[in-house]
């Protein structure tokens, strides 16, 4: 199957997605079911593009890859009146999302799903929105150009706080509709990323992207998770304090062990950092070695999940994978 047979038929994505969940359970050894029950769920996946896809930047799908993520087109303050008259919940591929939810609940029945001879289930009968988002200088920067909105920040920071100001307005609106239409729990949980923001300063972030955070964060009431890859270690007081988030999910390899076990540890769930490339090309007992380091410096501090640090390569070896299971069970127990 080519990544555009998935990216094109709903139908054809719940089938895979199903498929690929039973690989990963029966492949990787992890013990995530032990606490959440089996993760074998059905979602409308447009990977990192679906935001940028809603908001006029072309996305293109190839036969052999995810998404590519056009170039952006906004540059000038007619451009933010263009944008603030967008209907980002009802167009590009948000508007596909809704569509192929509704598609996956009509062949639901289709695709049954026994987990550990439990109930049988059909994971196409609720599928989820992408309920996330790659965050306001995220998608700003899908909006701008990366180069551009680095540029802007420095050159032009009250476009960059209009324009991260109309990005917000338009995250909310959409997760507010995915709540409605897929009658989501009350305290709204929420998990989101904004990756690209790490290349900024502790005192670009606070003054121009930080007041746009605390909106998107804040409008919910349950409990938050952040992801950012990279080194984010000048960030971590803003993310403990600011954005008093309950999770670090992902932190990057590059953050140093000491300064976040004292910044956030026994104060913050922080899932990683086993280095992607380590796992892709060393060997399983050098990735048990690193994840060995992981626990000693965090697991005093209680809260730790071991995971990469973040996103293992393809083609990575299985074995690479599951010595971070195999070290975690030799010396994450007390």
């Amino acid at each position: 199957m080519r990544f555009r047979d998935y990216y094109g038929d709903p139908e054809t994505m719940l089938r895979t997605q199903i498929l690929a969940q039973k690989w990963l359970l029966e492949n990787v050894r992890t013990d995530a079911h032990v606490i959440t029950g089996p993760w074998v769920g059905a979602w409308t996946d447009f990977q990192n593009a679906f935001e940028a896809g809603s908001l006029g930047v072309d996305v293109v799908f190839p036969d052999d890859d995810i998404p590519w993520i056009g170039r952006g087109w906004v540059a000038a303050e007619s451009d933010l009146r263009r944008l603030e008259a967008m209907d980002f919940v009802h167009s590009g591929l948000n508007a596909r999302q809704a569509a192929y939810r509704k598609a996956m609940i009509a062949v639901a029945d289709k695709y049954p799903v026994r987990f550990l001879g439990g109930e049988i289930f059909y994971p196409g009968a609720n599928p989820a929105l992408t309920h996330t988002s790659d965050g306001p200088f995220g998608v700003a920067g899908d909006l701008m150009g990366k180069t551009e909105i680095f540029l802007a920040a420095k050159e032009r920071p009250d476009f960059v706080r209009e324009l991260l100001r109309l990005v917000t307005d338009k995250l909310i609106a959409y997760l507010d509709f995915c709540w409605a239409e897929e009658k989501l729990p009350v305290p709204k949980d929420f998990a989101w990323t904004d990756d690209l923001a790490v290349s900024l300063s502790a005192e670009t972030y606070r003054d121009v992207v930080l007041p746009s955070e605390k909106r998107l964060r804040f409008h919910f009431d349950g409990r938050a998770s952040l992801h950012m890859c990279g080194r984010s270690d000048h960030l971590l007081e803003i993310f403990r304090d600011d954005l008093a988030i309950h999770e670090l999910q992902g932190f990057g390899y590059e953050v140093d062990l000491d300064r976040i076990g004292r910044v956030m540890g026994g104060k913050v769930v922080l899932i990683g950092n086993v280095n992607p490339m380590l796992i892709h090309a060393g060997t399983p007992d050098q990735v048990r070695e690193a994840t060995r380091r992981v626990i000693e410096k965090l697991g005093p501090y209680r809260g730790l999940i071991v995971q990469d640090g973040n996103n293992i390569p393809p083609g990575s070896p299985l074995a690479n994978i599951n010595a971070m299971m195999e070290a975690a069970e030799a010396w994450g127990r007390p």
